[in-house]
């Protein structure tokens, strides 16, 4: 794809350091920007140019891409745009995408190559006045902005259909309230839901493990926000909409956002969105974190803890580990007094500590007001099992064990990790865990050189306490353990994993990324002085 087709926009310079030596750390939400206009119906269009661009103002601290769409009408445009699409989307490198429009045939890459990812088991949520379930044939208008999600079905143009397309039950209709008779029909034909409060919509997704959003801004009711090309009445309020979207977040895997047909007309709207839109992104990229940091408290499980106010507050006497020994804070938006927690800890003899997620800004500048400083900047990554087991399928690679048994490893454990309470984590820590559990080892000698812990929980698993001895790095130690982590994870239906990393440890961020882990969000811990 050539530069004139795609075009970064600037963003700020002021983001936190980078993991990977001293350049600026890039943002972790990718913004495609796709003012496309010719899938729509709307006498406005034209107007679709600018709504893309105001939209894209609206998420500053954002690595964003804008696409260059074809200047004709037509079929051929639509088909160049979703390829220019494509490459926009390939630049994303694993990080959150938000996807601008423009109509909403903009949608149809971002949704195919979440697709590719999740297989089956994705769900996409369709905020739309309208269900967009016409086929060239039954459609009243011609107009393609009609037709995305049937051709994403798979009945569509044909050079618009997707390689893998979706089914009937993974599409979720939200807000929607204005379907032609054909739609209607296939849509009831099809079992195809439609829902418009967060708990319907919650249990119509079911069991899919991500869920891909799709928002085109008519879903709003047209009493409150009129800058669409076809407004329909009794839409979602404002407040409904975001907490229809929060409660996916705060369930599912987000795997992708799409904002489209925005046509830009009366500042009030403008002024609506900006209270809306950034929340609606905060939710949805911070979705990982709701689901995997439960597990994660649960795989390395603190011997006591309690909840005040919202925060829950952790206490492991004799180990010094921050996961084992700080406060975890209620979602941001919520009471920041931490009285209780400063009590909770100074009561027990032990620093006061909290877990900041880099989301909870409010709370992260309280605490720098109050003199608590920023240690331990931390990034959470993720990777798919399979992807993992793949890329470590090597003949080259040591032999590693695999132990269930967690009271025979600790050894390894003890001879590997040079923290100060090492030898208390075994019966502090590990003795404690109640999930599946599997400790990868490799022995030269007679002797631990390489270790991890891998504890599994309803899809996902955990990597803890990978160590490799210094004598033996770069011999691909790491990389067996990761790939025995991952395939005993696999037969534990665990099918995504994910680990904490501190951002300065660039040893350890090129295994993880060499064998497919990206990076989802990020914490760190404030410390009371």
């Amino acid at each position: 794809m050539t530069e004139d087709l795609l075009r970064s926009r600037e963003v700020p310079d002021d983001l936190p350091g980078s993991p990977m030596g001293n350049e600026p750390m890039r943002p972790d939400v990718t913004v495609v920007e796709v003012p496309q206009w010719q899938g729509s119906s709307s006498a406005t269009a034209h107007r679709l140019r600018a709504g893309a661009r105001l939209l894209g103002d609206l998420i500053p601290a954002a690595d964003r891409v804008c696409v260059a769409v074809a200047s004709d009408d037509g079929g051929r445009a639509l088909a160049a745009n979703a390829r220019r699409t494509r490459a926009a989307l390939e630049r994303a490198d694993g990080r959150f995408t938000i996807t601008l429009g423009g109509d909403c045939g903009v949608e149809l890459e971002p949704i195919a190559a979440a697709a590719r990812r999740h297989g089956d088991r994705l769900a996409v949520v369709w905020f739309d006045a309208h269900g967009d379930l016409n086929t060239p044939e039954s459609s009243p208008s011609g107009a393609f902005h009609g037709m995305v999600l049937r051709t994403l079905l798979g009945e569509g143009p044909a050079e618009l259909v997707p390689d893998r397309p979706l089914k009937p039950r993974q599409i979720v209709l939200a807000g929607v309230r204005d379907l032609d008779p054909a739609e209607r029909d296939y849509a009831v034909a099809a079992g195809i839901p439609t829902v418009d409060d967060p708990d319907a919509l919650i249990e119509a997704v079911g069991d899919a493990s991500a869920v891909y959003v799709h928002l085109d801004l008519d879903v709003l009711d047209p009493e409150v926000f009129r800058s669409v090309g076809v407004p329909t009445p009794r839409g979602l309020t404002p407040d409904r909409l975001l907490a229809m979207v929060t409660a996916l977040a705060r369930r599912f895997e987000v795997a992708g956002l799409g904002i489209t047909e925005y046509e830009p007309a009366r500042p009030e709207d403008q002024d609506l969105l900006t209270g809306l839109i950034r929340p609606i992104v905060d939710a949805c990229r911070s979705s990982v974190a709701a689901v995997v940091e439960p597990r994660a408290r649960a795989a390395w499980p603190a011997e006591f803890t309690e909840e005040h106010g919202g925060w829950l507050l952790r206490h492991t006497p004799d180990v010094r580990r921050r996961r084992s020994n700080s406060a975890v804070p209620p979602p941001p938006g919520g009471e920041t007094t931490i009285d209780d927690v400063e009590r909770f800890y100074r009561d027990r003899d032990r620093p006061v500590i909290v877990q900041v997620p880099d989301s909870h800004g409010d709370l992260d500048a309280l605490l720098d007001r109050r003199g608590y400083r920023r240690e331990a900047p931390t990034a959470v990554l993720t990777a798919f099992t399979g992807e993992v087991v793949a890329a470590t399928a090597s003949a080259d690679t040591p032999s590693v064990e695999l132990d269930e048994d967690l009271t025979r490893p600790l050894r390894a454990f003890a001879e590997l990790d040079d923290h100060a309470d090492t030898a208390t984590i075994g019966e502090k820590v590990i003795a404690r865990i109640t999930r599946p559990a599997g400790f990868a080892s490799v022995t030269r000698n007679g002797r631990a050189v390489g270790m991890g812990l891998f504890v599994a929980d309803a899809g996902w698993a955990g990597t803890f306490c990978m160590a490799t001895h210094p004598d033996v790095r770069r011999q691909g130690v790491g990389t067996a353990v990761l790939g025995a982590g991952a395939r005993w994870a696999a037969r534990q239906g665990a099918d995504r994993l994910y680990l904490q990393v501190e951002t300065d440890n660039d040893a350890a961020w090129r295994l993880y990324r060499n064998v497919g882990f990206t990076p989802s969000y990020a914490y760190h811990y404030r410390i009371a002085p």
